[in-house]
């Protein structure tokens, strides 16, 4: 008997996963507040997850990935060619189409959810913009509520109203993390439906989006800030009155519905509107600490809680001590008119003193005065600073920062060592960086099939610059039959990671001297038997693929090789023309 996924059918699964992943949320709401200081008990007072969050984001994303789209077996040819740098430059071009969208905002809020809560989501969205125009039209009939003319031809001429698409988008979405539900299972290929929360609708947008028919749903008080110039004013907090609609997947039927808590009905539900292979809208999440028998996400802070509440702990005592290291003492109350005369005057000058027997029977100030140790409490703080410094290289070996990523070094150390101590740290890192630049190659591959399956020919054409020719256009026909089977798309390795100039001079000496090498080898073959240029020109182009910076170079090499192919053609000729 097949089950009725009604409204609080879809209700009572966001709950079931709520509750299963409570104990995460509960803890990813502590992260957040300990990372902005913002718990409000004042414990905090060493931020060592600010200080390690802040250095390991630029590690792992700190500049836009850049779309490497690669023919699967390497197929030869024009078409297969231009199809593969179509799809790179849509991709590309969708990632900064212009105006107000910024990937690189969604692309540091999901690497920021990776850090702390520990799961990253995102999502795709397709928006064909589509503007409504009026053109002359003419018929044998008069149109109802629409005023016309007679024509010449006796026809009844009036103004018909139409659609037309004349932009079209795909765009990246950051889904934070608290408004994002998944089935329960414990491994991503068995997750059945997935629910995006992020939809926080007035009534009026709810009955324009879904139907007058919703006017009546529930509706909650929402506090939000009062902004200018984009910074939250203080004091104005607002109220208004939305609803939460979650909009759900649901891949076993290829259904896509909408609900809202409290109300018994499906705001929608539609047939699969994007007809992906996978079908969501968004790739398995990043999670920055897995296991192989769940999906529950797991906060790095987590991981060193403890220590850095021990941390919080000695940073507070510290303070107590530097508080207390202050020069004080106790002296007799019947020299009360004496010390104070003493403490409060000036430079070069002498108290009297009436009764000065008394003072040095007494053994002069130091018989009169004890003063607090000192020596005690500094004692205490040097310790407690010393040990704090060891807790907080006990937190860095646990994450993996190293000493020479945050700046810091030996100067007795050799530039050998500092190389060995860098190589560590990346292998360290290297993990975090493969998840995050595999979570956006996913992306990538869902826009990628959006816009092979979607887009209007038009369209592809002017997002990748490229001339409607009769090549383009089959590369195009290509890509949207086939784009998955015959194409790779990926990321370029290291692209999210801030570039290294050295490592890319490197790399292009490298390359010339790969290719230079090469060419020397192969030059007195070709001039013996021009015939084994065709291979040895393969072979030039499988060495140069193993160079990612040779990639934009990829084009004029094969219009060398074509050109070099055709050189013995072109010296017959002329032998034949001399002769």
């Amino acid at each position: 008997m097949a089950i009725k996924k009604d409204a609080r059918f879809w209700l009572n699964e966001i709950e079931r996963s709520s509750k299963h992943e409570k104990k995460w949320r509960d803890r990813a709401r502590k992260v957040v507040r300990t990372y902005r200081d913002d718990a409000g008990t004042g414990d905090t007072r060493f931020n060592i997850l600010w200080s390690n969050t802040q250095t390991q984001r630029p590690a792992l994303y700190s500049s836009t990935p850049k779309p490497a789209v690669k023919r699967r077996h390497r197929q030869e040819g024009p078409v297969m060619r231009d199809a593969a740098m179509m799809l790179e430059r849509s991709v590309s071009y969708a990632l900064d189409p212009g105006g107000a969208y910024d990937f690189d905002r969604v692309g540091a809020k999901c690497v920021l959810d990776f850090l702390l809560p520990g799961r990253a989501v995102a999502r795709v969205k397709y928006h064909p913009v589509i503007v409504d125009k009026t053109r002359e039209a003419s018929s044998e009939y008069p149109p109802e509520d629409t005023e016309y003319d007679i024509g010449e031809d006796g026809k009844f001429m009036y103004e018909e109203k139409y659609e037309e698409l004349v932009d079209e988008e795909v765009r990246i979405y950051h889904v934070p993390w608290a408004q994002y539900r998944q089935s329960i299972a414990n491994a991503w290929e068995d997750v059945w439906w997935v629910a995006y929360g992020n939809n926080f609708l007035t009534r009026e947008e709810i009955v324009e989006q879904f139907g007058e028919q919703h006017n009546n749903v529930p509706l909650t008080h929402i506090a939000y800030l009062e902004q200018k110039d984009g910074a939250p004013i203080e004091g104005e907090e607002r109220t208004v009155k939305k609803a939460q609609v979650w909009e759900i997947w649901d891949r076993e039927d290829r259904k896509v519905c909408a609900v809202i808590e409290g109300y018994d009905q499906l705001l929608m539900s539609e047939d699969d509107p994007l007809q992906l292979r996978g079908f969501f809208p968004s790739p398995e999440p990043a999670l920055i600490v897995e296991t192989t028998d769940t999906l529950i996400p797991i906060p790095e802070y987590t991981l060193y809680q403890y220590q850095a509440e021990e941390l919080n702990t000695i940073t507070q005592r510290i303070e107590n001590l530097v508080s207390a290291m202050k020069l004080c003492g106790f002296y007799p109350g019947s020299q009360k008119k004496v010390i104070d005369d003493m403490l409060k005057s000036k430079e070069n000058t002498l108290v009297p003193v009436e009764d000065w027997g008394a003072i040095t029977e007494r053994g002069g100030l130091n018989g009169m005065i004890e003063w607090l140790p000192l020596r005690d409490v500094a004692d205490a703080w040097q310790r407690l600073s010393v040990h704090r410094e060891q807790l907080v290289q006990a937190i860095y070996d646990l994450t993996g920062i190293s000493d020479i990523q945050r700046g810091s070094t030996d100067p007795r150390e050799t530039k050998g060592a500092q190389q060995i101590k860098a190589s560590f740290a990346s292998r360290r890192l290297l993990p975090k960086q493969q998840e995050v630049q595999r979570f956006f190659r996913d992306l990538f591959r869902l826009q990628s099939e959006i816009i092979a399956e979607h887009f209007e020919t038009e369209t592809i054409l002017k997002m990748s610059m490229m001339e409607p020719t009769e090549t383009a256009k089959a590369a195009r026909e290509l890509i949207k039959d086939d784009a998955l089977r015959s194409f790779v798309v990926d990321i370029e390795t290291d692209s999210t990671i801030a570039p290294d100039e050295a490592m890319e001079k490197q790399g292009v000496s490298e390359f010339v001297a790969a290719i230079s090498s090469y060419l020397q080898q192969i030059f007195p073959i070709v001039q013996a038997q021009p015939a084994a240029m065709k291979p040895l020109g393969k072979m030039l182009m499988w060495i140069s693929r193993k160079f990612s910076i040779a990639r934009d170079a990829e084009d004029e090499l094969e219009e060398f090789l074509q050109a070099f192919e055709q050189l013995p053609e072109q010296q017959d000729q002329e032998q034949q023309a001399k002769a």
